[in-house]
């Protein structure tokens, strides 16, 4: 990681209208695919145990090819609205933070207004930012809210593991990573502080070590065959895509807990982009943050790029494990070049 970028200071929240997380979703592909489900497609030289060994994964879902990123979003609105007693009309906002759409445009939240069937013709985005684009869209809304609206609905995840599933030869080192699923959020006015410290950074060196070639930088005067890896993460330095974010994991939480006046102790659950197991392992010992204090899915999920961190707070607020006044820090770190993180009151 370059330590000649110098990150920017954290500002106070400043803001005399609140926000505070009313409810959230999951939407998943119906199929669940195994570790052994890959290497028998794909004749891979492994076995799932030691798959599982490596990285910490058991199984994920892949998408079908007759399921869009818009079924499996309307999936996670309907229920996070269901649960908030929230019809989608009257939601101000929604932005959806993904890796690949249905289409490059229009974007994909338009998309799920049509599929939720909405009557008015609401304000709705897409944002990139990879694992780390969740923490981005709340970061907006929380501002929204400041500004005058009532309701914002966020969406993350992606559909990443469709391009693999119909490919012949996919790259080993990674085909076992990626699952696909959603997951929502809608933020909404409170009379009470929730949101107390938020912090962005991005870090322009590392702009090249993680990337996928699905842009203008892949056109070629000749294309007769569209090549299915121009859809996959190309890792120049896997080593060094891990050590940043662990290193991030600590900057972020160092300027929230300082903003804020808090200690490490007092949080009563931390939350992250869990990319693998390893890798939140290691962030939870970076930050000191003890095991029974945070979870990981990963093992069941994937990486399923912005929904990780959103995909955890959601199973923790189900199985009853979060509780209302809970005090959180949820991060998310993306292709080790965006970062994030939040403290809130649940």
């Amino acid at each position: 990681m370059d330590r000649e970028v110098k990150f920017p200071e954290i500002r106070p929240l400043e803001i005399d209208r609140y926000a505070r997380i009313i409810s959230t979703g999951v939407g998943l592909p119906k199929d669940v695919v195994t570790n052994q489900d890959i290497i028998d497609q794909y004749k891979i030289m492994a076995t799932a145990r030691a798959v599982e060994y490596s990285l910490g994964i058991k199984e994920r879902r892949w998408s079908s090819v007759d399921e869009k990123l818009v079924d499996i979003m309307a999936a996670a609105a309907s229920q996070c609205l269901e649960r908030a007693e929230v019809d989608i009309d009257k939601v101000d906002r929604v932005i959806c933070t993904k890796l690949f759409g249905d289409y490059v445009i229009p974007a994909s939240s338009i998309g799920l207004l049509k599929k939720l069937g909405a009557k008015k013709g609401i304000p709705s985005f897409d944002i990139y930012a990879a694992c780390s684009g969740f923490i981005h869209a709340m970061d907006l809304a929380i501002r929204y809210i400041a500004s005058g609206d009532d309701y914002i609905l966020i969406l993350g995840g992606a559909v990443s593991a469709k391009a693999t599933r119909y490919w012949n030869d996919p790259d080993p080192k990674t085909v076992f990573l990626n699952g696909d699923g959603v997951a929502a959020m809608l933020i909404g006015h409170s009379e009470v502080k929730s949101f107390l410290a938020s912090y962005l950074l991005t870090n322009h060196s590392m702009y090249d070590i993680a990337k996928i070639t699905f842009g203008t930088s892949f056109v070629r005067e000749e294309m007769k065959d569209l090549d299915p890896s121009v859809f996959f993460m190309r890792i120049a330095d896997g080593n060094l895509l891990f050590k940043s974010a662990v290193a991030y994991s600590k900057i972020v939480a160092d300027k929230l807990l300082f903003e804020t006046g808090l200690k490490i102790d007092d949080i009563d659950f931390f939350i992250t982009s869990d990319q693998t197991t390893k890798m939140w392992e290691a962030q939870l010992k970076e930050i000191g943050i003890p095991k029974e204090k945070s979870q990981s899915l990963f093992y069941k999920h994937g990486n399923t790029v912005s929904a990780m961190s959103p995909l955890n707070l959601d199973d923790l607020i189900v199985s009853g494990r979060l509780k209302r006044g809970d005090l959180v820090m949820m991060q998310a770190h993306g292709a080790g070049a965006s970062s994030g993180g939040m403290i809130f009151r649940y």
